[in-house]
């Protein structure tokens, strides 16, 4: 009897020294939270500066594109790899949690707008306003990548196994009536519940990893709905009694601390898992759009804390003059967002006809045409630009650049080439289409390459609404397409067998050919030198 009761003592007071443990760990943890929040702003950095490796930054974009794109078009896959993207979504997100990083990425790829700029003003001008709002989010945080509420079918339960976490409780009294009896029940009531928690969990994992995380959503919602500054949510949490009176404690089970495994024991044993998954899933799926409204609200206040830090992270930006009446696109001191501030060359024009860039090899004509893109796209999705001013008219961007040759599909780099200029033609759209054509047609003869530029230049400028902005080394193209075409180009100049580049555009075709003295700049042997040069001449 006295070992029985000893047992069952050892039994108690290890739960509850769990739970003083992990108490105890949550305080600290949430101070050192705090203290870290507080340095943010100041430091301009990330609450997390890694990638989590179960991150789907992609998740909502990959879920929902083809729904949106019945509507307008999106940033196609050629375009967001040829301008990088993936650099400028890692640079602009200071997101605390996992939905306002995959809002942020779904924004950048055109389903979405960052646009609320009396809610980022608030984030600058409030401290103690963003530190709420940043603490709240940051409870949510980025341990799962949820499946969207829409994504989730209801899972029916087996109304016998929700009464399985009383069995061990229920064989404790027997062991003080008949100590044999009850530890061999206690022990097989906790075997059976192990064992049914690991089983049963194999067939919802995935679902229960975001209704739990769906129950914090919510809970950090209603909380952050109550902040004086925040937008106005119409959602009836009433509706969410269960799940928000849980949450807290579902946040903390699926935490990764150093108690993890004696709380998993405790999970397992009690099958909370399975119990509470089955009480707070009914509620989301009856009310499913009000869910949706939470994630929204959630990543929306995410979203626009995170523009504006990165805001903070510029020397110097704009908010566009986004206009139908605008004609083209109009800048001054633009710069490549995705270079430092500090060696970006800035350029001012006014780009209101088709352009046609020449050039020698690094002289700036790539990385101009992608800077005129890229603010493009942020100026619309983000109403941000990296200029002094920026006016355009609304459109989507296209662009053919960073082609390759692809070994697995066996297509030659002429062949990826054809491709991406093909799929240019005909977009289903009224809107404004502005194409980025870098080195047109290079994987071929200069002959051939020539006479196939013109033909597809001349073809897009025939088409209606259409903005081309292409580069060639091709100095022919300019004359043969000087009438639809405004002729502009990037030089460099040779002093004291230095190459110098400014980076800055001018009008006129380019004026410089210094291919050949390149080889001499960069100690080509001195006959391949001269026979170059005689080779021209001739």
């Amino acid at each position: 009897m006295t070992n029985n009761l000893t047992l069952a003592l050892i039994i108690l007071i290890f739960i509850l020294l769990v739970a003083i443990v992990n108490i105890v760990v949550s305080i600290i943890e949430r101070r050192k939270l705090i203290t870290k929040i507080n340095t943010l702003w100041d430091n301009k950095s990330k609450l997390e500066s890694f990638i989590r490796p179960n991150s789907r930054f992609d998740a909502q974009y990959q879920t929902y594109k083809d729904e949106f794109e019945k509507k307008h078009p999106l940033i196609d896959d050629k375009t967001w790899s040829d301008l990088n993207l993936s650099a400028l979504f890692h640079k602009i997100n200071f997101n605390f949690t996992a939905i306002g990083e995959m809002k942020l990425y779904a924004t950048l790829r055109g389903m979405f707008k960052i646009e609320n700029q009396s809610l980022i003003q608030r984030y600058n001008d409030d401290k103690s306003f963003r530190l709420n709002v940043s603490y709240i989010l940051s409870k949510i945080g980025k341990n799962v990548y949820p499946l969207f509420p829409d994504q989730l079918s209801p899972i029916s339960r087996n109304n016998l196994l929700m009464f399985c976490p009383l069995l061990p409780i229920v064989t404790l009294p027997i062991m003080f009536l008949s100590p044999g009896s009850g530890l061999f029940l206690f022990i097989g009531a906790l075997i059976l519940n192990v064992t049914l928690s690991m089983n049963l969990k194999k067939t919802y994992d995935q679902d229960l990893k975001s209704i739990f995380y769906t129950a914090n959503v919510i809970k950090q919602c209603l909380a952050l709905s109550k902040l004086e500054g925040t937008p106005e949510l119409d959602v009836n949490f009433n509706h969410f009694k269960t799940s928000r009176r849980f949450s807290g404690f579902l946040a903390k089970i699926e935490s990764p601390d150093f108690v993890t495994s004696s709380i998993l024991f405790v999970k397992l044993i009690f099958m909370i898992d399975y119990v509470l998954f089955h009480l707070i899933q009914h509620s989301y799926f009856k009310h499913q759009d009000e869910v949706t409204k939470c994630y929204d609200y959630i990543s929306t206040l995410d979203n626009h804390y995170s523009l504006a830090m990165y805001r903070r992270t510029l020397s110097y930006y704009c908010e566009p003059d986004i206009d139908e009446s605008v004609g083209g696109v109009h800048f001054q001191n633009l710069i490549h967002p995705l270079i430092d501030e500090d060696v970006a060359v800035p350029n001012d024009l006014n780009l209101d006809n088709h352009i046609l860039l020449t050039g020698s090899n690094a002289s700036g004509k790539s990385t101009f045409m992608k800077a005129v893109a890229l603010n493009i796209i942020m100026s619309q999705s983000l109403r941000t630009a990296t200029a002094d001013t920026f006016k355009c008219k609304p459109g989507y961007v296209y662009t053919s650049m960073a082609n390759a040759d692809d070994v697995l599909s066996g297509d030659s780099y002429f062949m990826a080439e054809l491709k991406s200029i093909r799929r240019l033609f005909n977009i289903d759209t009224q809107g404004t289409i502005y194409c980025f054509i870098d080195e047109i047609f290079k994987g071929t003869n200069t002959t051939e390459r020539i006479a196939a530029s013109e033909s597809v230049l001349s073809y897009l400028n025939a088409l209606p609404n259409y903005q081309v902005v292409a580069a060639t080394h091709d100095i022919e193209l300019s004359s043969l397409l000087e009438r639809d075409y405004h002729n502009y180009h990037f030089n460099e100049s040779i002093n004291n067998n230095e190459i110098y580049f400014d980076y800055k555009i001018k009008p006129g075709k380019a004026n410089t050919r210094n291919a050949i003295e390149l080889l001499r700049i960069t100690q080509f042997p001195n006959a391949i030198y001269e026979r170059a040069k005689e080779q021209v001449k001739e």
